[in-house]
């Protein structure tokens, strides 16, 4: 068991599961489906499943987890609370908000009933239920529950804790949705400063801050210093990460398109071929961030007056996200509006009218 968990410690995720779906195995014969060992090795699996972007899997495996628990440890036991958290996660992963909304409010009321609103596990529950309500639109509600929770936070486990600085990204993220960006873009340097100071200039987290800031910046139409950041923020996830490593690329989209809102169309048309060329081969012709990159690449084109070429990008994002995402989806239709635009553009009122109505 300990082997397996260290395994997933050096992101060998695959070689993971393996061994936790072993141990639980042997587990289960020896001792039984629901002793709380067999259990222990089964909510390990399901993390490590999640960890290899496997949330269906995953799902499977905690709400086994969490009727077992619930049967042998009770309803209010910390471990059962745990497991129909990451239940809650993980089905707020598969985009199933509404079904995790109703979980985490009821494992918030009974983490809150047995050890009370400022212990760590009841306001890491908070934290997710905002995020959840943010998914579900309800923004304002969101805000004010990241508001409290981060506060919270802040008195219980200290201003610099990382889950304190969580929930203050959170915070900032919401005020962002609810295009607050001045404030958002306040907090996120906050942030950016604080986890710089005490996880390192290089941490995951620290760049994951700095990338909002460009992204502020862009909102509000700073445009150069965004540029400035971006560049920044590729040099240094290159170094610490890798030039493929999704996270890098996801810095250098922001770099083309910060160069677009300059005017500098040439620029932005080659870095997002590229971008698209790179995530292409890491992440697949399908993949959402392989989709955006071809989307930016017929931008660019129809920036520069090449409209027949940006048609053509436009539709093979179309027919991918219909194919992908379904024809109803946001993303979807937005790409049918992009075409609509693009053939409007090239005088094909027919054909214009024919994919608004498909829309």
């Amino acid at each position: 068991h300990r082997a397996a968990l260290d395994l997933g410690r050096l992101g060998r995720w695959e070689e993971a599961v393996a061994t936790h779906r072993a141990v639980a195995a042997e587990r289960e014969r020896a001792l039984g489906a629901d002793h709380p060992d067999t259990l222990t090795s089964r909510y390990e699996t399901a993390f490590a499943l999640g960890s290899l972007g496997r949330p269906g899997d995953a799902l499977r495996e905690y709400e086994r987890v969490a009727a077992g628990r619930r049967r042998v440890l009770g309803p209010d036991h910390a471990d059962t609370l745990a497991a129909r958290q990451e239940t809650a996660f993980t089905l707020g992963r598969l985009g199933r908000f509404t079904e995790a909304q109703h979980l985490y409010v009821a494992v918030l009321a009974a983490r809150e009933r047995t050890t009370g609103a400022d212990h760590p596990d009841t306001l890491r529950c908070r934290h997710n239920l905002a995020f959840n309500l943010g998914c579900l639109g309800r923004l304002e509600e969101a805000h004010r529950m990241a508001e409290g929770v981060a506060a919270a936070r802040a008195r219980v486990l200290g201003p610099d804790h990382p889950d304190t600085l969580v929930t203050r990204y959170e915070v900032a993220y919401a005020l962002g949705r609810l295009d607050r960006w001045r404030e958002a873009l306040g907090i996120f340097r906050e942030v950016a400063a604080d986890r710089a100071r005490t996880l390192g200039p290089d941490h995951p987290d620290t760049l994951a801050a700095r990338y909002e800031i460009g992204v502020g910046l862009g909102k509000l139409d700073r445009s150069a210093e965004a540029l400035t950041v971006y560049r920044a923020l590729v040099e240094d996830r290159t170094r610490a990460h890798g030039p493929a490593d999704p996270e890098t690329l996801r810095a250098r989209h922001g770099l083309g398109v910060s160069l677009g809102r300059l005017g500098r169309w040439e620029e932005a048309l080659t870095e997002a071929r590229e971008v698209c060329a790179l995530r292409e081969r890491a992440l697949g012709p399908d993949h959402p961030d392989t989709l955006v990159s071809r989307r930016e690449v017929a931008v660019a084109l129809g920036w520069l007056g090449r409209w027949s070429d940006a048609l053509d990008g436009y539709r093979r994002v179309t027919r991918a996200r219909a194919r992908v995402l379904g024809p109803g989806h946001p993303d979807t239709l937005v790409s049918r509006g992009d075409e609509a635009h693009c053939l409007e553009r090239l005088g094909r009122g027919a054909e214009t009218a024919e994919t608004t109505e498909t829309a």
